[in-house]
Protein backbone atom coordinates (compact mmCIF):
# COMPACT_ATOMS: atom_id res chain seq x y z
CA UNK A 1 0.00 0.00 0.00
CA UNK A 2 1.39 3.31 -0.98
CA UNK A 3 2.77 5.91 1.87
CA UNK A 4 0.56 8.20 2.43
CA UNK A 5 0.83 11.69 4.38
CA UNK A 6 3.83 14.03 4.86
CA UNK A 7 7.01 13.18 5.36
CA UNK A 8 8.99 14.49 7.98
CA UNK A 9 12.72 15.24 5.67
CA UNK A 10 13.33 16.24 2.38
CA UNK A 11 16.19 16.54 0.22
CA UNK A 12 18.34 19.76 1.45
CA UNK A 13 18.69 20.45 -2.36
CA UNK A 14 14.47 21.37 -2.54
CA UNK A 15 14.96 22.97 0.79
CA UNK A 16 13.46 26.72 0.91
CA UNK A 17 15.25 29.61 -0.15
CA UNK A 18 14.49 31.29 3.22
CA UNK A 19 15.98 28.65 4.89
CA UNK A 20 20.38 29.24 5.45
CA UNK A 21 21.81 26.63 4.87
CA UNK A 22 25.05 27.21 2.76
CA UNK A 23 26.44 23.93 1.18
CA UNK A 24 23.24 22.13 0.17
CA UNK A 25 24.98 19.21 -0.55
CA UNK A 26 27.22 18.47 2.02
CA UNK A 27 23.79 15.94 2.86
CA UNK A 28 21.10 14.51 1.12
CA UNK A 29 18.21 14.66 3.84
CA UNK A 30 17.50 17.51 6.28
CA UNK A 31 13.95 18.11 8.57
CA UNK A 32 10.78 19.47 6.82
CA UNK A 33 9.69 22.02 9.39
CA UNK A 34 6.28 21.28 10.25
CA UNK A 35 3.14 22.83 9.83
CA UNK A 36 2.63 25.65 12.74
CA UNK A 37 2.47 29.51 13.41
CA UNK A 38 5.01 30.01 9.96
CA UNK A 39 4.53 28.88 6.91
CA UNK A 40 6.94 25.91 5.89
CA UNK A 41 8.61 27.85 2.99
CA UNK A 42 9.27 30.66 5.79
CA UNK A 43 10.37 28.90 8.73
CA UNK A 44 13.65 27.17 9.92
CA UNK A 45 13.22 23.46 11.33
CA UNK A 46 14.63 23.96 15.25
CA UNK A 47 16.70 21.27 14.42
CA UNK A 48 18.57 22.96 11.61
CA UNK A 49 18.70 26.16 13.41
CA UNK A 50 20.43 24.61 16.03
CA UNK A 51 22.64 22.15 14.45
CA UNK A 52 23.49 23.73 10.65
CA UNK A 53 22.96 27.31 11.52
CA UNK A 54 24.35 28.19 15.09
CA UNK A 55 26.44 25.31 15.06
CA UNK A 56 25.18 24.34 18.84
CA UNK A 57 25.24 20.23 18.16
CA UNK A 58 27.25 18.17 15.67
CA UNK A 59 24.63 15.50 14.95
CA UNK A 60 20.57 15.58 15.40
CA UNK A 61 21.18 12.90 18.06
CA UNK A 62 22.51 16.01 19.84
CA UNK A 63 19.54 18.23 19.22
CA UNK A 64 17.23 16.06 20.42
CA UNK A 65 19.28 15.33 23.69
CA UNK A 66 19.32 19.36 24.19
CA UNK A 67 15.44 19.70 22.98
CA UNK A 68 14.66 17.04 25.46
CA UNK A 69 15.83 18.46 28.10
CA UNK A 70 13.91 21.44 27.50
CA UNK A 71 16.89 23.95 27.40
CA UNK A 72 15.54 25.72 24.40
CA UNK A 73 12.77 28.16 24.46
CA UNK A 74 11.41 29.68 21.31
CA UNK A 75 9.58 33.13 22.58
CA UNK A 76 9.66 32.01 25.77
CA UNK A 77 8.34 28.16 25.72
CA UNK A 78 10.27 25.10 25.59
CA UNK A 79 10.06 23.14 22.65
CA UNK A 80 10.65 19.39 22.17
CA UNK A 81 9.99 18.36 18.55
CA UNK A 82 13.03 19.01 16.42
CA UNK A 83 10.71 19.88 12.81
CA UNK A 84 9.25 23.10 14.75
CA UNK A 85 8.81 25.73 12.57
CA UNK A 86 10.65 28.90 13.65
CA UNK A 87 10.08 31.94 11.88
CA UNK A 88 10.31 35.93 11.10
CA UNK A 89 10.74 37.73 14.62
CA UNK A 90 10.59 35.26 16.88
CA UNK A 91 13.39 34.56 20.19
CA UNK A 92 14.88 31.52 20.53
CA UNK A 93 16.77 31.55 23.80
CA UNK A 94 18.93 28.95 25.32
CA UNK A 95 19.17 30.26 28.98
CA UNK A 96 21.81 27.48 30.62
CA UNK A 97 24.06 29.05 27.84
CA UNK A 98 23.11 32.69 28.22
CA UNK A 99 21.75 32.82 24.31
CA UNK A 100 19.47 34.45 23.01
CA UNK A 101 18.70 35.03 19.20
CA UNK A 102 15.98 37.31 17.04
CA UNK A 103 15.14 35.46 13.95
CA UNK A 104 15.59 38.34 10.85
CA UNK A 105 16.02 38.45 7.79
CA UNK A 106 18.95 39.46 5.58
CA UNK A 107 19.24 38.76 1.46
CA UNK A 108 15.90 36.92 0.96
CA UNK A 109 17.14 34.73 4.22
CA UNK A 110 15.81 33.95 7.56
CA UNK A 111 18.89 34.78 9.77
CA UNK A 112 19.24 35.00 13.63
CA UNK A 113 20.48 37.50 15.39
CA UNK A 114 21.94 37.79 18.90
CA UNK A 115 20.38 39.90 21.40
CA UNK A 116 20.50 40.65 24.99
CA UNK A 117 18.24 38.91 27.85
CA UNK A 118 16.26 42.03 28.29
CA UNK A 119 15.55 42.00 24.49
CA UNK A 120 14.64 37.97 24.66
CA UNK A 121 11.50 38.83 26.73
CA UNK A 122 9.47 40.05 23.83
CA UNK A 123 8.96 39.83 20.17
CA UNK A 124 7.73 42.05 17.50
CA UNK A 125 4.26 41.12 15.88
CA UNK A 126 2.67 42.41 12.76
CA UNK A 127 -1.39 42.92 12.11
CA UNK A 128 -2.08 40.59 9.04
CA UNK A 129 -5.99 40.34 10.04
CA UNK A 130 -9.13 41.41 12.35
CA UNK A 131 -12.38 40.29 12.96
CA UNK A 132 -15.19 41.42 15.04
CA UNK A 133 -15.90 38.39 17.43
CA UNK A 134 -18.88 37.69 20.05
CA UNK A 135 -19.88 41.28 22.19
CA UNK A 136 -18.68 43.28 19.63
CA UNK A 137 -14.97 42.79 20.36
CA UNK A 138 -11.88 42.60 18.14
CA UNK A 139 -9.97 40.27 17.43
CA UNK A 140 -6.11 40.84 15.77
CA UNK A 141 -4.17 38.02 14.27
CA UNK A 142 -1.02 38.38 13.91
CA UNK A 143 1.89 37.37 11.60
CA UNK A 144 2.93 33.95 13.51
CA UNK A 145 -0.97 32.49 13.88
CA UNK A 146 -1.03 34.32 17.50
CA UNK A 147 -4.73 35.76 18.20
CA UNK A 148 -5.05 38.49 20.91
CA UNK A 149 -7.48 40.68 21.62
CA UNK A 150 -7.43 44.62 20.34
CA UNK A 151 -9.65 47.75 19.39
CA UNK A 152 -9.71 49.77 16.49
CA UNK A 153 -6.55 51.48 17.09
CA UNK A 154 -4.93 48.60 15.68
CA UNK A 155 -4.69 48.55 12.02
CA UNK A 156 -3.22 45.81 9.05
CA UNK A 157 0.17 46.36 8.56
CA UNK A 158 0.83 48.16 12.44
CA UNK A 159 3.03 46.35 14.39
CA UNK A 160 3.24 45.37 18.02
CA UNK A 161 5.45 44.68 21.16
CA UNK A 162 4.60 41.53 22.68
CA UNK A 163 5.51 40.43 26.40
CA UNK A 164 6.19 37.14 26.69
CA UNK A 165 6.26 37.28 30.84
CA UNK A 166 2.17 39.12 30.70
CA UNK A 167 1.14 37.89 27.53
CA UNK A 168 0.00 41.23 26.63
CA UNK A 169 0.96 43.71 23.97
CA UNK A 170 3.38 46.48 25.56
CA UNK A 171 3.29 48.94 22.66
CA UNK A 172 1.52 49.49 19.74
CA UNK A 173 3.77 50.77 16.26
CA UNK A 174 1.74 52.54 13.84
CA UNK A 175 2.30 52.27 10.17
CA UNK A 176 3.25 55.73 8.59
CA UNK A 177 5.32 58.17 7.93
CA UNK A 178 8.70 58.76 10.12
CA UNK A 179 8.13 54.65 11.16
CA UNK A 180 11.36 52.89 11.58
CA UNK A 181 10.73 49.30 9.20
CA UNK A 182 12.15 46.51 8.24
CA UNK A 183 12.03 45.21 4.20
CA UNK A 184 11.69 41.41 4.74
CA UNK A 185 11.08 40.35 0.99
CA UNK A 186 11.88 41.58 -2.31
CA UNK A 187 15.65 42.50 -3.06
CA UNK A 188 15.75 44.84 -0.09
CA UNK A 189 14.90 42.47 2.12
CA UNK A 190 17.00 42.90 5.19
CA UNK A 191 17.54 46.57 5.28
CA UNK A 192 15.65 49.04 7.69
CA UNK A 193 14.79 52.30 6.66
CA UNK A 194 12.39 54.87 7.40
CA UNK A 195 8.95 55.13 5.86
CA UNK A 196 9.20 58.73 3.37
CA UNK A 197 6.08 58.59 1.49
CA UNK A 198 3.41 56.24 0.38
CA UNK A 199 1.94 55.90 -3.36
CA UNK A 200 -1.50 54.25 -3.54
CA UNK A 201 -1.62 51.50 -6.18
CA UNK A 202 -3.98 51.98 -9.07
CA UNK A 203 -6.15 49.59 -10.91
CA UNK A 204 -5.90 46.73 -8.61
CA UNK A 205 -2.31 47.42 -8.22
CA UNK A 206 -0.58 47.31 -4.52
CA UNK A 207 0.38 50.46 -2.61
CA UNK A 208 4.44 51.09 -3.17
CA UNK A 209 6.12 53.32 -0.12
CA UNK A 210 9.03 54.76 -0.85
CA UNK A 211 12.02 54.71 2.40
CA UNK A 212 15.03 55.65 3.46
CA UNK A 213 18.13 53.21 3.55
CA UNK A 214 21.91 54.33 5.04
CA UNK A 215 22.77 53.56 1.18
CA UNK A 216 19.71 55.47 -0.05
CA UNK A 217 16.12 56.34 -1.08
CA UNK A 218 14.31 52.64 -1.88
CA UNK A 219 11.26 52.40 -3.28
CA UNK A 220 9.26 49.10 -2.72
CA UNK A 221 6.10 47.21 -1.92
CA UNK A 222 3.71 48.06 1.18
CA UNK A 223 3.30 44.36 2.41
CA UNK A 224 7.34 44.01 2.28
CA UNK A 225 7.44 46.43 5.40
CA UNK A 226 7.48 45.20 9.06
CA UNK A 227 7.56 48.25 11.69
CA UNK A 228 10.13 48.06 14.61
CA UNK A 229 9.55 51.10 15.10
CA UNK A 230 7.67 54.78 16.15
CA UNK A 231 7.70 57.57 13.73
Amino acid sequence: MAKRGRGNHMKRIAAPKAVPIHDKKAHTWMARAKPGPHSTKMAIPLSVLIRDVLGLADTLFEVKKILNARRVLVDGKARTEPSYPVGLMDVVSIPDAKLHYQITVSRGKLQPRKIDEKEAGHKFLKVVGKRTVAGGRQSIRFHDGRSLPGDNHMKIGDSAIFSFKDGKIEKLLKRGVGAKCLVVSGKHAGKEAKIEKFFEGKEGRPTEVMVKTPEGEVRTLLDYLFIIGDA
